[in-house]
């Protein structure tokens, strides 16, 4: 089971945004549904071809938002793991399409279209299994596997790290949390006292695998007892979820690994067309009615 489960952002253009992570990066568009705090909101999910668990990255599409600003407590720079001599590759492709990329011998950087940080690991990992293999352009053995890392920007770290290590168990060396051999928190500090603003590529938050429904509710129990900030325990259909603010002020959330993204749709068409979990399925033309309007 991968330590992460997916991270979710903030963005502004909705087809820039569909362009970049499907075309571009090659991950598919597994899922298109709303925000379930907010249904006039899209949601989408991109990731491998099930869209399994540590290869999701999702976008709330918001046709007004604004700039962020990253201050006092921030989310940022997400890792990503692609196969071994797979980086000449990404390199030229970003290149191509005149995308600026920084390179070293085994990491690459690049932004997307609102400036998210997006860092390729090469990794030892093997090439994704035909199961997971995105039907596209991007040879097999060059298709991303998955999510790496990421940095929790904070004012005072160590109170981050002791949230990981009293709740998780996971503990921090020289300012980083090594979850397995391609997957790593980076605690990072700030010295902004001004509050952080939400906006385009904003990281709502950051999600961890977790294994099944009864393994959450201990987590859950276990927060409660830690005396956590806890902000709700909830089903999203999809996986159940935990979230927690943890001391830095950062949204961190806990999901199970079912039961996955067929709930609604059948694997071979998701994302084809607007979804929604069960829950939801009986207000559809409501909800497809509201839905905001692009900007």
């Amino acid at each position: 089971m991968p330590y992460f489960h997916h991270v979710s952002l903030l963005t502004q253009n909705r087809q820039e945004n569909l362009t970049f992570y499907t075309q571009l990066l090659g991950l598919r568009f597994v899922k298109n549904t709303v925000n379930q705090e907010n249904t006039r909101m899209l949601h989408y999910y991109y990731g491998d071809y099930q869209g399994s668990p540590g290869s999701v990255i999702t976008f709330f599409i918001v046709p007004h938002l604004g700039q962020r600003r990253d201050e006092a407590h921030y989310l940022a720079e997400i890792g990503l793991n692609v196969p071994k001599d797979s980086l000449d590759f990404w390199q030229q492709r970003f290149e191509t399409q005149g995308i600026a990329v920084e390179r070293k011998p085994t990491v690459l950087k690049v932004q997307d279209p609102d400036q998210v940080s997006l860092t390729f690991y090469e990794t030892d990992q093997a090439a994704p299994t035909k199961e997971l293999i995105v039907n596209n352009e991007i040879p097999a053995d060059k298709q991303i596997l998955g999510l790496a890392d990421i940095n929790f920007y904070v004012p005072d770290p160590q109170k981050t790290a002791d949230f990981f290590k009293q709740l998780l168990g996971w503990s921090t060396e020289k300012q980083t949390i090594q979850l397995s051999s391609n997957e790593k928190i980076t605690l990072t500090a700030t010295a902004a006292n001004e509050k952080t603003r939400m906006g385009r590529g904003s990281i709502d938050h950051v999600a961890f695998a977790v294994k099944d429904d009864e393994a959450l509710d201990l987590l859950y129990k276990k927060a409660r007892q830690q005396k956590w900030q806890i902000e709700k325990i909830i089903s999203r259909g999809y996986f159940k979820s935990l979230y927690i603010r943890e001391p830095g002020g950062n949204r961190v959330e806990f999901a199970t690994e079912s039961p996955g993204f067929t709930i609604d749709e059948p694997l071979e068409h998701l994302g084809e067309q607007l979804a929604l979990p069960p829950f939801l399925a009986d207000q559809r033309a409501s909800i497809e009615e509201k839905l905001y309007s692009e900007k």
